[in-house]
């Protein structure tokens, strides 16, 4: 069974491997899916695991920032 680490995990590779191909497009659906996981702990009142992904959404966010900025 795939655990929040592994999840978590393959969030964090995936946001640095879209960064470097610079897709931006793919950093917004990265993002968007890390707010459901980010809600989906909350609503389970898992805090620790709501602030991991809020973490990596908001690096998403930042990642995209930073390609837009190199436009």
């Amino acid at each position: 069974m795939l655990t929040i680490d592994q999840i978590a995990q393959y969030c964090e590779q995936e946001l640095a491997r879209l960064q470097l191909a610079g897709d931006r497009e793919e950093l917004r659906r990265l993002q968007l899916a890390l707010g459901v996981l980010m809600r989906a702990a909350e609503q389970a009142r898992d805090r620790d695991t709501a602030m991991r992904f809020r973490v990596l959404a908001a690096r998403a966010a930042n990642a995209q920032e930073i390609i837009a900025g190199e436009d």
